[in-house]
């Protein structure tokens, strides 16, 4: 059995390994979730404003209003040293106008944090993430990406003298999108990874990992444009820092290189990371920032990758302990670059901007309510690229 197979069984495997386990004094570790959310985007395809709709979509309208259903089971049990972790979802999403979009996404993450001492642990996880990729550009306008992220992880860590800590593991990282052609393409990686930690007693660490991968574009055939295989390598360091019980800095910086086989007009490489810092401002009050620096695919003949910068700040007020209000502002710039041989780059450059307001209420313990308006933003200075998009969103959340 393959590596990927192996893991594939893991979230099934752990479900029935937890249900077996679970007793009637122990449904607090079982948790079952039923939702149902109405939301409703003015700009389903995430159109330019100067797209002929009409010819593009066969209608004169580009908004719709989608209903989400929810069906979600959540376990969460130690045994001994072992902890087991499973958290599974059924969505389906059904659009009133452009019912050809509809689709049902099965996400889960599910994880074993394995200790054979005190010493020497790690963890066993597995995940799904299938999504709406509404920023996504498509050969295609007038066509919608469902994009399907999944990765799987096997990683240790040993304790060596209480501060130092070795570090070690293997992973796979896989993307796939429902439309063909899309820019960033289907890719899977393979690899491994290690390095050290180390644990002040302030409870602030240091860690160092390398990450050395090999990847591929699924169904692709080598040729002058297009590459069929890719090496990855990352140089990681993370930072975790609480510099008082109200204030904390979790950072990462990495050196990323990515190689492609027989066709080096597609490489490249930089610098990316995130830092964010959470502020307890009060009790009621909390305040997250941060700040990311991006280095992904983008293939075309005028560009192979594209980089740039993300800048974002989250506050939460809580007025009452059923309540909560919450604001979000992300604003980025995209350059992309690396044409290839005989192409002139566009020298294009995308600037993004999302603003999210939200409210939340939980009048029991079993139901919570949620209302949020959203507005997204993109501008290009490559025509046809520019959108803006207004969504509203209600939904009622069941846990019990």
């Amino acid at each position: 059995m393959t590596f990927s197979r192996k893991f594939a069984l893991l979230p099934v495997a752990l479900a029935g390994f937890l249900c077996m386990q679970v007793h009637a004094d122990e449904f607090d570790t079982l948790q079952f979730k039923v939702g149902q959310s109405f939301q409703h985007d003015s700009n389903v395809f995430r159109l330019s404003d100067s797209a002929n709709t009409a010819a593009i979509l066969g209608q004169s309208g580009r908004s719709d209003t989608v209903s989400i259903t929810t069906l979600g089971v959540k376990l969460d049990k130690t045994y001994s040293l072992q902890r087991f972790e499973l958290d599974l979802n059924a969505d389906r999403f059904s659009y009133k106008n452009f019912s050809n979009l509809d689709f049902t996404a099965v996400n889960y993450a599910a994880a074993w944090r394995w200790s054979l001492t005190p010493a020497l642990h790690g963890n066993v996880t597995a995940d799904q993430r299938k999504y709406v990729d509404n920023s996504a550009d498509l050969q295609n306008l007038g066509q919608l990406n469902v994009r399907t992220d999944r990765s799987s992880l096997l990683d240790a860590e040993y304790e060596i003298d209480g501060a130092w800590r070795v570090l070690g593991g293997v992973f796979e990282r896989e993307t796939l999108n429902r439309q063909a052609f899309t820019f960033e393409g289907d890719s899977k990686v393979r690899g491994v990874e290690g390095g050290v930690r180390y644990v002040f007693p302030s409870g602030t660490s240091l860690a160092y990992r390398l990450k050395q991968g090999n990847g591929e574009y699924p169904g692709r055939v080598s040729n002058a444009q297009f590459a069929s295989d890719f090496k990855d390598r990352e140089h990681e360091f993370r930072l975790d820092w609480p510099i008082t019980g109200k204030t904390t800095i979790a950072s990462r910086i990495s050196h990323f290189d990515r190689t492609h086989e027989g066709l080096a007009a597609r490489d490249f490489s930089g610098f990316i990371g995130q830092v964010q810092a959470t502020w307890e401002a009060t009790g009621k009050t909390r305040v997250i920032a941060g700040l990311m620096r991006e280095l992904d695919s983008y293939q075309t003949n005028t560009s192979s990758y594209y980089e740039g910068y993300q800048f974002f700040v989250a506050p939460t007020w809580k007025p009452t302990a059923k309540t909560s209000v919450q604001f979000r502002y992300q604003h980025g710039v995209r350059d992309y670059k690396g044409a290839l041989p005989g192409f002139t780059s566009l020298n294009r450059r995308d600037t993004l901007n999302t603003s999210t307001l939200a409210f939340e209420w939980q009048p029991t313990r079993i139901f919570t309510v949620a209302a949020s308006a959203m507005r997204d933003n993109r501008k290009s200075n490559e025509p046809g690229f520019d959108y803006k998009s207004n969504v509203i969103n209600l939904s009622v959340l069941a846990r019990f």
